[in-house]
């Protein structure tokens, strides 16, 4: 008996780009569970319906206060039976190694459906967000956005 399985994504295709404000945690979509802590993200990715948990990177006091910024794509590489993430390498770096650390320890904490997929590129971007008004902004809009799907 053979298990379908999903090809790799190429980056190209992806367009969903996880991205971190300074400070920000989202309520997750209906499709995947409450891991406490989810990132913006766009919801029209193939395999976010596959997402059983999710952790934002921590974007740090120190890389933002530093006015670190970045944007980079990360290939998982899943345990297909149980959909644990194995290894996490970083296909493109976001020009900072703190930034891509944090990337990667929080990519690692990624659970998807078991069977659904051997392999992943994800990108991650860090961007500081202009003010505290325009971060509760991006919430609101998010969560708008949350409620029509």
């Amino acid at each position: 008996m053979s298990v379908p399985v999903r090809s790799l994504i190429p980056a190209s295709l992806i367009q969903g780009i996880i991205v971190c404000f300074a400070g920000c945690a989202l309520q997750p979509t209906r499709s995947v569970p409450s891991s406490g802590s989810e990132a913006f993200a766009s919801y029209h990715e193939p395999w976010q319906k596959d997402l059983v948990q999710s952790v934002a990177p921590v974007y740090s006091r120190s890389d933002r206060a530093a006015g670190r910024q970045g944007r980079g794509i990360f290939h998982l590489t899943l345990d297909f039976s149980t959909g644990s993430v194995v290894q996490v390498t970083v296909r493109k770096s976001t020009g900072y190694a703190t930034l891509d650390s944090a990337a990667v320890r929080a990519l690692e904490q990624w659970r998807f459906k078991p069977g659904s997929w051997k392999t992943l590129d994800i990108p991650v971007a860090f961007k500081m967000g202009r003010s505290h008004q325009d971060y509760l902004e991006k919430v609101r809009r998010a969560q708008q956005q949350e409620r029509q799907l």
